[in-house]
C-alpha cells in the first residue's frame, strides 16, 4: 500500500472513500500537505472516521470547513483540544475565538487539577479571565504561565479581593517577587501578611514612601513604618530613591 504521506489530493479521496482507516491513517490524510477541503469533507461524510476526538478537533481546526461544522466538532471534544485548537494559527479566527469562549464557560466546571493546567498553559485571550478566576490555585497556577506579562499581575494584584495566599506567592514567585512595581502593589494590598508589607517597605523608593504615609487605605501599621523610615532619611540613614 502507497504511504499516506505520497499520496495526492486524488489518491486521498479515494482512501477516505473506499477504505476502513484507523485513527492514525486519519490523521495521516489531514496532515498530508495535498488534503483540500473536498478531503476533509469526505472524512466528515463518515462517521466511523470521526471516532477520536482528536481527529474532531483537527477537523474542526481545517481551513475552509464550514464555521457551524467546526462549532459542532468542537461541542464534542475535551477542554485540551479547545485549547490546542485555540492556540494553532491555521485555525480560522471565528473558530479560534469560539474555542476560547467555550474554555471560559467550562472553565468552573474543570476539575481543580485540569483548570490549574490549563492557567499554566493558556494564551493571551484567556489570561485575564484565569487571573480572575475563584479559585486560589487557579491564580497561584497562572503566575508560571510564560505568556504573563507585568501587567497582568498588577491588575491581579489591584482588585481588593485577590486572595492572600495569591499576594503571597506573587511576593515569593521566581520571577514576579523581584519586580519593583509587584513589590509596591504588595506593599499597599489590604490582604497582605503586614510582616511581609513591612519587609517590603526596606527596599521602596522614598517617594513612594511617602506616597503610602499618607494612603488612608493601608494599614495603619504599614503607614506608620513609611513615616519612620522617612524619619530615618532625614537623620542620615540612607533609603533608595
Amino acid at each position: 500500500m502507497t504511504r499516506i504521506a505520497e499520496l495526492n489530493t486524488e489518491g486521498l479521496l479515494r482512501l477516505v472513500r473506499q477504505q476502513d482507516l484507523d485513527d492514525h491513517d486519519v490523521l495521516e490524510v489531514l496532515r498530508n500537505p495535498f488534503c483540500t477541503v473536498q478531503v476533509a469533507e469526505a472524512v466528515l461524510e463518515r462517521r466511523s472516521l470521526l471516532r477520536s476526538h482528536v481527529v474532531r478537533e483537527r477537523l474542526a481546526q481545517f481551513p475552509g470547513i464550514p464555521i457551524a461544522t467546526a462549532m459542532s466538532l468542537l461541542a464534542t471534544v475535551p477542554w485540551l483540544s479547545l485549547l490546542h485548537t485555540a492556540q494553532q494559527p491555521r485555525t480560522p479566527p471565528v473558530v479560534r475565538r469560539h474555542a476560547e469562549r467555550k474554555l471560559l464557560q467550562l472553565l468552573g466546571r474543570l476539575s481543580l487539577g485540569e483548570a490549574v493546567a490549563l492557567s499554566r498553559m493558556a494564551h493571551r485571550p484567556l489570561i485575564r479571565s484565569l487571573g480572575a478566576a475563584s479559585r486560589v490555585e487557579v491564580q497561584i497556577a497562572l503566575l508560571d504561565n510564560p505568556h504573563l506579562v507585568e501587567n497582568d499581575v498588577l491588575v491581579m494584584l489591584s482588585r481588593a479581593n485577590t486572595p492572600r495566599a495569591v499576594v503571597v506567592a506573587t511576593l515569593g514567585h521566581r520571577r514576579w517577587g523581584l519586580c519593583y512595581a509587584v513589590k509596591l502593589s504588595c506593599a499597599v494590598h489590604q490582604n497582605t501578611p503586614v510582616p511581609l508589607a513591612l519587609s517590603i517597605l526596606v527596599q521602596l523608593k522614598q517617594t513612594d514612601l511617602r506616597e503610602i504615609s499618607g494612603r488612608p487605605d493601608v494599614a495603619p501599621k504599614v503607614r506608620a513604618a513609611a513615616v519612620s523610615l522617612l524619619n530615618r532619611d532625614k537623620s542620615g540613614d540612607t533609603i533608595p530613591r
